[in-house]
């Protein structure tokens, strides 16, 4: 080894941070025996590792954490992906809800959590490829899961590590033996719940609001239930009581005052999530209406807001913590090489009454339309 290869770093190296191509030509051997003399493996000679030990000391040398996660291929790091962090709307309050629940399981577990979403003009699969390609975490959780959805067999045909929140047709057509776990919670089932306590109050006259892309599995079921309540009460369909669209709080205002200014408005709105039935609130407290007495009001996902509304909101309360529990453990299970005996999760989310459906319903006690007050 030549003289300047031991040579303390001077003052225009100590500005620019040392690479590896420096520490191997010094230390003259190459860059992938430097990455495994600096991990001490036994493969390279003694001597040679502590010569190259002695140049990346006198260098103060720093091993680049992402090149060493790729050389330990473990980075530690779970994906979380969705599109909806690109929306900048009050929809979002239910996805940082369980992205916390999700964090602090992931943080216990000692793995860190990267959020994903794809650029304007890419779309889905161009996002993952980059996620693998660059092998930037271990494994992926999946929203936004489509009744039919491409990035199934994308990461299936590459074993990449992943976990759904929902499911998808792919998932029934194999009769609920998807190779990779899933976690679910029953919106069907939610919404019936929700519905058999509207009519069990009297109400045969029920809207429905939100859900604007019925190729998500997770609006398909609920739609699914709110028709099958009907049906199962022998409750004609009325096209004018069912209208999807975004789940922001305005559209739930927007979508209720229509509803609020037909000839014979709803006695009961059922809304796709809480944020819509704040909207909905609203509306009616602007149409002379009192929630609870005049108009029942249900929402869906338990988010906390509701126990600040008035009048507090009856609402379909979704596990978060399990839901978020059980989504890392599967997927680190997975990356580790664990098996679960159970790895398909089907959680039933709880009907909290509050004062917004209001008891017992009568007929008389409410007008033919928000006008005649």
């Amino acid at each position: 080894m030549s003289d300047d290869s031991t040579k303390g770093p001077s003052s225009e190296q100590s500005v620019a941070r040392p690479t590896l191509a420096e520490v191997a030509r010094r230390a003259g051997v190459d860059k992938s025996t430097v990455s495994r003399a600096l991990r001490d493996d036994s493969a390279i000679s003694a001597e040679t590792r502590a010569r190259v030990q002695q140049v990346a000391a006198y260098l103060h040398y720093v091993p680049n954490a992402n090149a060493r996660r790729l050389s330990n291929a473990q980075t530690n790091v779970l994906a979380f992906a969705s599109r909806a962090f690109r929306r900048n709307d009050d929809s979002d309050q239910f996805l940082m809800e369980l992205l916390a629940v999700i964090t602090r399981e992931a943080v216990a577990a000692h793995f860190d959590v990267l959020l994903c979403c794809p650029e304007e003009d890419e779309n889905d699969l161009q996002m993952y490829e980059r996620i693998l390609g660059g092998h930037h975490a271990d494994g992926i959780i999946l929203m936004d899961l489509r009744r039919n959805d491409p990035r199934l067999d994308y990461l299936c045909a590459r074993g990449y590590p992943h976990v759904l929140f929902g499911r998808s047709d792919e998932d029934i057509r194999r009769a609920r033996r998807y190779p990779y776990p899933w976690v679910e919670v029953d919106n069907r089932f939610g919404v019936r719940a929700g519905m058999e306590h509207l009519l069990s109050l009297g109400h045969t006259r029920i809207a429905f609001v939100g859900g604007d892309f019925a190729e998500y599995f997770c609006v398909f079921d609920r739609h699914t239930g709110y028709h099958e309540a009907l049906q199962s009460a022998h409750i004609a369909q009325n096209p004018e009581l069912f209208l999807p669209g975004p789940v922001t709080e305005a559209e739930g205002y927007r979508l209720a005052q229509r509803l609020l200014a037909q000839h014979q408005p709803p006695t009961a709105i059922f809304a796709f999530g809480d944020v819509m039935a704040a909207g909905v609130m609203r509306a009616a407290h602007e149409a002379g209406l009192v929630v609870g007495r005049d108009l029942a009001v249900v929402g869906f996902d338990g988010l906390g807001l509701g126990r600040f509304l008035t009048p507090t909101l009856t609402t379909l309360r979704q596990p978060l913590q399990e839901v978020g529990r059980s989504l890392v453990q599967l997927l680190i299970a997975q990356i580790q090489g664990n098996t679960m005996s159970d790895a398909h999760v089907l959680l039933c989310p709880e009907l909290e009454i509050r004062a917004s459906t209001g008891g017992v319903w009568n007929p008389s006690d409410s007008p033919a339309s928000p006008t005649s007050r």
